[in-house]
């Protein structure tokens, strides 16, 4: 993130920096409504909002949420009381002020006006697909994949699945990690490890559990925090990347995959049905072995079914609605 600052600094970009704890800019703006964001930073002509945080404006400023997506609504029993109340108030402040509002897919434009039918009243929804850093390709520097791999003490040369992303309940990582153990059961040879790169989330204590009761612990390991640069070696070095989620705003691990070249094992559901062209292999629920062992088996480049999200794209829609 501070290299990301650094770089948009040099680009001319003003970046303020004050020591307020979450909770207290939470209760200030989500609460109570004080302290319009000028007031630290301040006149702006337009305000983008993309995190909790909600803050007051000045009369004339125009407002821009971002909603990722609205699974702590769909799905609350997977998010903490904290999270839910969090993204709830968030949206109440957004329809308050009138924001104009971008989401990641028209499958939460769609979430949106099913749970709140009279936001296109006050809210103008506008579906911009984020875009994948062009860091994410195909590389064939074996010995550069085996120096950044060696790092994080994973074995290269053996075929491995791979997930990114918090470990949370709706990540379903407890079904991916039981195709896991039926593959290493009834294939051996095709897999070795399951590698598991992200923070520790919350609610995860299933996932956990069902590891030391399949006796996997020396299979399935968690590598935690990769380094943004080394990311893109993980994805180039696994044979499968696992992306099981029950549902997603949009779906930005999958199609960083397919631009490393590596086919995901994941589900038609929510935005995912959005990010891959007519044809892909969707895996069904039940059947997720079958397509699994065929990606094992094949050497297969499923690139050629994502679209071009790219960020020039997502700033070229951005200005549209300024």
């Amino acid at each position: 993130m501070v290299k990301k600052l650094q770089e948009l600094k040099k680009l001319g970009a003003k970046i303020f920096d004050y020591p307020f704890p979450p909770w207290f800019l939470k209760f200030i703006w989500n609460k109570f409504h004080f302290f319009p964001v000028e007031w630290f930073i301040g006149r702006v002509d337009i305000f983008h909002c993309s995190d909790f945080l909600r803050p007051p404006l000045l009369k004339g400023t125009k407002g821009i949420t971002t909603i990722h997506d609205l699974t702590w609504k769909i799905f609350p029993q997977f998010h903490t009381d904290k999270i839910v109340k969090g993204h709830e108030e968030k949206l109440e402040k957004t329809i308050k002020y009138k924001d104009a509002i971008i989401v990641d897919s028209q499958n939460t434009k769609k979430d949106l006006i099913n749970y709140y039918p009279n936001i296109q009243k006050t809210n103008y929804i506008n579906v911009i697909y984020p875009g994948i850093d062009e860091r994410f390709r195909i590389i064939k520097n074996k010995k550069k994949i085996l120096e950044i791999l060696k790092k994080y003490k994973v074995e290269y040369y053996s075929n491995f699945l791979l997930y990114v992303g918090a470990i949370e309940p709706r990540k379903n990582l407890t079904t991916a990690i039981k195709i896991f153990h039926q593959l290493v059961t009834s294939h051996q040879q095709l897999v070795a490890n399951f590698y598991i790169v992200g923070r520790a989330g919350w609610k995860n204590e299933e996932v956990f559990q069902l590891i030391k009761r399949l006796k996997l612990k020396d299979k399935v390991k968690f590598i935690g925090f990769v380094e943004d640069d080394d990311l893109v070696y993980f994805y180039n070095a696994c044979k499968v990347f696992i992306y099981l989620s029950k549902y997603e705003g949009f779906g930005l691990p999958p199609l960083e995959a397919a631009a490393c070249g590596r086919p995901t094992l994941l589900y038609n559901n929510s935005s995912l049905s959005e990010i891959f062209k007519k044809g892909y292999p969707y895996a069904k629920e039940g059947k997720e072995l079958v397509t699994l062992k065929k990606f094992m088996n094949e050497d297969l480049n499923l690139g050629t079914f994502t679209y071009d999200f790219s960020w020039k794209k997502y700033c070229q829609d951005f200005l549209k609605i300024l």
